[in-house]
């Protein structure tokens, strides 16, 4: 069957009727599932088709690498792997530093295993996988397919699934619970894994609280007691490989078919590290003992699992689903402990630290000259953005604290600009704490107020009250002349223009910088 006659758009969708489906039953000794009771209900078998449909949307969408005779969904992996290694020989003749050596020499063993798996499983795609896809689109066409399904079809709020299957291949279609969106799995059977050796890297101040990062957040300990972890970025599974110093085993398990691309998921399991963690309850437990530089290690590579890094706006956030809230309870106390902020959503609670404080946490992380020099070689992987980020907001310019603030009867406010006009403000996250702020500015003969903003208190001096102050209006003077400097050196036209208002508005003196 050729490539041209498996045009899926061009085809006619699956319609009601036309396949056999039931509710999945367990069989003893089988991975897979069996066909049980026949669905007749109408709405079950439309919703069943319109995931069939979204499938084939999606075959469709990456015909080029899924039903060619020449490319193949491995590809794109063995191309990065391909340059990785060779820029990975390169490196590691920069170096005289044995450690980093070793490290390197650990990553390049590690990246010419996954090349070998690969290469094996792009050969197997070619020979089997493939026409076995084929097929199974020509079967669900003809409705020669039988449609296994589990979960709450009528419920949008459950997940449901869906389930067919061919000698070598099962397609999984899953709707998210809560959500519109449909996960795709494609699990590939009969593809061989291997074994790595790999040496102890890191001391145990650094190894331990590295491995905690990664289980509490994208590893996991399977029913047997190993600690494993699935992932489709090459940058994490070689990570993940260097933490567990001995004998581990890595596969390719399965394929995501997502709308912008075809992901190969890898499954690497610590073979040597059998039944060493009872669960991730036992870990959070672990995690409250660290010192408060090991918990630095800790919260990077959670980072690494369910953070986000914004080099723009200079901050870096962590997310933690509800459901995993009050495992990580002691946690979070010691990430805001940090200066990290809470922000609530709604099936997740997001926290975050911003500007200066956010660079300087990331330079902290990169200070341990084998950790940077390990992130900074999977950084050259093209999936490994988020550690490119790491790198480049430890390298971004801050500016001085202070610079934006003056001190008023004790108390240092930051200087604000808006509508023209500009207010002294000095934020608190507890109401006693701004009472007090704002006892004390009365008390100096200041007309301050108290407002609340979002979650905080704000203590503020608005710009009329300023204006009756010479010497406070001098300090907010050359604050509001920096400010204006450094929107104008930054080419920040808009910001200079309201910034310059501002100084008008307040009447500062005439031999003030002007907005150009």
């Amino acid at each position: 069957m050729s490539e041209k006659d498996l045009r899926v758009g061009e085809a006619s969708p699956v319609g009601p009727g036309q396949l056999k489906v039931c509710w999945g039953v367990k069989i003893a000794g089988s991975k897979r599932l069996g066909c049980g009771e026949e669905v007749s209900d109408v709405r079950v078998i439309e919703e069943v088709n319109r995931l069939i449909n979204e499938f084939m949307r999606r075959v469709e969408r990456h015909k080029d690498v899924l039903l060619s005779e020449s490319n193949t969904p491995f590809d794109q992996v063995i191309n990065k792997l391909n340059s990785w290694l060779t820029l990975m020989e390169t490196k590691i003749k920069e170096t005289s530093d044995e450690g980093i050596i070793r490290m390197r020499r650990a990553m390049i063993n590690i990246g010419e295993k996954m090349l070998t798996l690969a290469k094996q499983a792009r050969e197997k795609w070619l020979k089997t996988y493939r026409r076995e896809l084929e097929k199974l689109i020509e079967g669900l066409r003809k409705g020669k397919v039988k449609v296994i399904i589990t979960g709450e079809p009528s419920n949008k709020n459950k997940s449901f699934g869906i389930y067919f299957y061919a000698r070598n291949i099962t397609i999984i279609i899953i709707r998210v619970a809560n959500s519109n969106s449909v996960i795709i799995h494609t699990v590939l059977v009969g593809l061989r894994g291997t074994d790595i050796v790999i040496p102890r890297l890191f001391g145990d101040d650094v190894l331990k609280p590295m491995r905690y990062g990664l289980i509490m957040t994208d590893g996991s300990i399977d029913k047997r007691g190993y600690l494993v972890m699935n992932t489709n970025q090459l940058w994490q599974s070689v990570m993940w490989i260097l933490t567990w110093p001995g004998r581990n085993a890595m596969c390719i398990a399965s394929m995501n078919l997502n709308e912008t691309n075809v992901n190969i998921k890898w499954r690497l399991t610590a073979v040597d590290h059998r039944n060493e963690v009872e669960s991730k309850t036992k870990v959070a437990e672990e995690v409250s003992k660290l010192s408060d530089e090991e918990f630095l290690t800790f919260l990077l590579f959670t980072i690494f699992g369910d953070g986000d890094i914004n080099v723009g706006v200079k901050r870096i956030g962590l997310t933690i689903g509800d459901l995993k809230h009050e495992l990580w309870r002691g946690i979070i106390e010691r990430i805001k402990n940090l200066g990290f902020k809470d922000h609530n959503n709604r099936n997740t609670k997001e926290y975050m630290i911003h500007s200066s404080k956010a660079v300087e946490l990331a330079r902290k992380w990169l200070s341990n000259a084998l950790i940077r020099a390990m992130i900074e070689d999977l950084s050259s992987l093209p999936d490994a953005e988020k550690l490119r980020r790491l790198v480049a907001l430890a390298s971004a310019k801050v500016k001085p604290r202070g610079r934006s603030s003056v001190e008023v009867a004790g108390v240092r406010m930051n200087v604000r600009v808006g509508n023209n006009r500009v207010e002294l403000v000095i934020m608190r996250s507890r109401l006693e704490d701004a009472e007090t702020i704002l006892k004390k500015l009365k008390n100096a003969g200041y007309n301050a107020k108290l407002s609340k903003r979002n979650k905080n208190f704000a203590v503020y001096i608005n710009n009329d009250e300023i204006k009756k102050y010479p010497e406070l209006v001098a300090k907010v003077c050359e604050v509001l002349r920096r400010m204006h400097d450094e929107a104008v050196n930054e080419g920040k036209t808009e910001r200079a223009w309201r910034v310059a208002k501002a100084m008008a508005n307040l009447n500062c003196p005439a031999q003030g910088p002007r907005a150009q």
